[in-house]
């Protein structure tokens, strides 16, 4: 069977697939569900030089490390972005690359080229309110994009993190075709409108498999 690396998306680490992971595992499949560096229990590690490239190299080394092939690599919100340069590597080693309400940056695209100058202004604001000038704080209420109140999202907002800001600045590098199959989950049910371009994309080509789920963002 198949080994799996889950890489999730900004503001949180590899504890956002706990619940998913176990799933998996119960099932037989073998899963890898990295924390970025820089976030979470890696948040020492952020530098004004972690970017989405360093996140890129954190997946590569675990693939390579692991000696992982045949790999189902899944990308989540900005993990999307680092799974596309990972498949822009072309290890050898990639099956699919699964794409679940993620960016799917084109070369030489950062983040902030796709979120646009209001959000780069947005982030600017937040790191010098927050006095962190390399780590940009949570932006958004958790009850906006993880689709659910109460007690269940207050554990969540308590474990989110700071995302290193240069990653959101950090042009992809994807020269040439990506490795794998590729397919776009859509999450229908509370749609931030940060995706929708990339479904419609992916249900219009022959080049891509296109699911869609009625459930908010964090799937």
């Amino acid at each position: 069977m198949r080994d799996c690396v889950l890489v999730h998306g900004g503001w949180c680490g590899g504890w956002h697939w706990e619940e998913i992971a176990v799933r998996l595992r119960s099932v037989g499949i073998s899963v890898y569900a990295p924390t970025l560096a820089g976030m979470a229990e890696r948040a020492s590690e952020a530098t004004a030089r972690t970017g989405l490239n360093t996140h890129v190299e954190n997946v590569v080394a675990l693939l390579e490390q692991r000696d992982l092939r045949d790999v189902v690599l899944v990308g989540h919100s900005y993990g999307g972005a680092v799974i596309t340069g990972v498949a822009h590597r072309r290890l050898g080693r990639i099956a699919e690359l699964v794409y679940l309400d993620a960016f799917i940056p084109r070369d030489g695209e950062s983040l902030a080229d796709v979120l646009g100058a209001e959000f780069v202004v947005q982030a600017r604001k937040a790191v010098e309110e927050a006095g962190t000038p390399d780590l940009l704080p949570p932006l958004f209420p958790v009850e906006a994009s993880v689709g659910w109140t109460g007690q269940r999202a207050e554990a969540h907002a308590a474990r989110m993190c700071s995302h290193p800001l240069a990653s959101l600045f950090d042009p992809l590098r994807a020269p040439g075709a990506p490795e794998g199959r590729r397919s776009f989950i859509y999450c229908a049910g509370q749609p931030l409108g940060l995706f929708d371009g990339y479904a419609a994309a992916a249900r219009a080509s022959a080049a891509w498999r296109s699911f869609e789920l009625p459930c908010p963002p964090d799937a």
